[in-house]
């Protein structure tokens, strides 16, 4: 009997609501709200599953170009030094409240390498990481440069890579990669790929891409001169988790309680509005039968959410990079996005990330953005006919009216008290 009244308020309403107002049982209502818990949760799940975010550490930025932690070693012709000149970054994070913008995100200042009349300086940083580059691992590393002198670019730039000892170590030529985007007194950002699939790496000795324990940079001019250079945002990138990967009990934990309060809140809330605006028109109602009705209402959610669960088949993998990562939310219609209005501070290669992004989720925010607006709209038919149930001397257009009432407002305070979930 409970089976066939959920069921009857998808093809026959007003019946359905008549009997449920005659003779009101919660356990339907519940069946409902737990029916709708597991497909939502099961949408969710495979949504975060399908993104991805880069997995690297903030906390070593600073690190990196700390050149008064012994770990860094300049040759004969460089002096290091910490200074105050350094590449102001700001990523946007996702809060409770909304967003927020981290600056100086790689510390608050960089490396500096100096020369006196020499044609040649290099750094190695050792001692300070033992990084997994393999095809599982690390597939970038990441620096910005800045040359303040000369006012040439270098004859010749050498990146090594070295794998638990000095003389097993992997070299490549980066005078190009930092050529083509140098520019004099200007922070530039050069993004090196490595690893097992990188191209233009070269061996020595017997190096393992598992284990890359320090680097070297060495600059080569055509001449003697003075030569300043700065070096910051250097960290390994590239490897990427999903959101269940990350935190896969925290996730679920997560959406359980979200979803589970979008529901109870839409359930009180819309028969509270229509129970306080009924006795504002000094209409006789009892709160248990319309409290009951509406939540038998709420099976176009169930519905909503299995529309939701079967768009995710044309969901493909996406990846966020690092910057953007933190910056993951949820939209008010459910999906997980970033805000555009922050792409534009961003790095090049991630503002083509995330347009590459957006072109493959397009088909999927529509199908939710739609099967949103039809739920409410379905949803706003069906609590017109329980207000016709309960008091039929009400005219249609008053119906409408007030089911319009409660769901705009509730649709509202979804929105801004469980912020993405309405």
């Amino acid at each position: 009997m409970i089976i066939n009244d959920i069921l009857q308020v998808i093809y026959a309403p007003k019946k359905a609501f008549k009997q449920i107002i005659e003779n009101p049982k919660y356990l339907g209502a519940f069946i409902i709200l737990i029916v709708f818990l597991g497909i939502q949760i099961g949408y969710e799940y495979t949504q975060f599953s399908k993104t991805y975010a880069e997995d690297t550490s903030l906390s070593h930025y600073a690190t990196f170009i700390n050149a008064t932690s012994g770990n860094w070693h300049g040759n004969s012709g460089a002096s290091l030094a910490n200074d105050v000149n350094y590449f102001n970054y700001t990523v946007f994070t996702a809060t409770q409240q909304g967003y927020m913008f981290v600056p100086n995100v790689f510390g608050n200042s960089s490396l500096q390498i100096k020369g006196v009349n020499t044609s040649n300086v290099s750094v190695t940083l050792r001692d300070l990481f033992n990084v997994d580059c393999s095809q599982a691992g690390y597939q970038n590393l990441s620096m910005v440069v800045k040359q303040g002198q000369p006012q040439s670019a270098p004859q010749k730039v050498t990146m090594s890579l070295y794998s638990l000892s000095d003389t097993d170590y992997y070299q490549k030529d980066i005078t190009s990669s930092l050529s083509s985007t140098s520019t004099v007194n200007q922070w530039n950002n050069l993004t090196l790929p490595i690893g097992p699939n990188a191209l233009g790496w070269t061996s020595n000795g017997a190096p393992t891409w598992s284990n890359v324990t320090a680097l070297k940079l060495e600059f080569i001019y055509p001449a003697n001169s003075n030569v300043t250079i700065n070096i910051g945002a250097l960290f390994f990138r590239g490897h990427y988790l999903s959101f269940t990967e990350y935190d896969s009990t925290g996730v679920f934990l997560l959406l359980l309680q979200a979803f589970s309060l979008q529901f109870l809140l839409a359930w009180i809330l819309i028969t509270g509005i229509m129970y306080l605006i009924l006795k504002g028109l000094k209409s006789g109602v009892f709160w248990k039968p319309m409290f009951i009705a509406v939540g038998f209402a709420l099976l176009v959610m169930v519905i909503r959410a299995t529309i939701n669960l079967v768009a995710t088949l044309a969901l493909p993998v996406v990846y966020y990079p690092f910057d953007l990562s933190g910056g993951v939310g949820f939209t008010p219609y459910g999906t997980l996005a970033y805000p555009s209005l922050y792409i534009g501070i961003t790095f090049a290669e991630t503002q083509a990330a995330f347009s590459n992004i957006e072109a493959l989720t397009s088909i999927f925010r529509g199908i939710n953005v739609g099967s949103t607006a039809f739920a409410y709209i379905w949803l706003g038919a069906l609590v017109a006919i329980i207000l016709g149930t309960l008091k039929p001397e009400f005219s249609l257009f008053k119906r409408l009216a007030l089911s319009a009432l409660a769901i705009g407002i509730t649709i509202l305070v979804l929105i801004f008290l469980v912020v993405g979930i309405a």
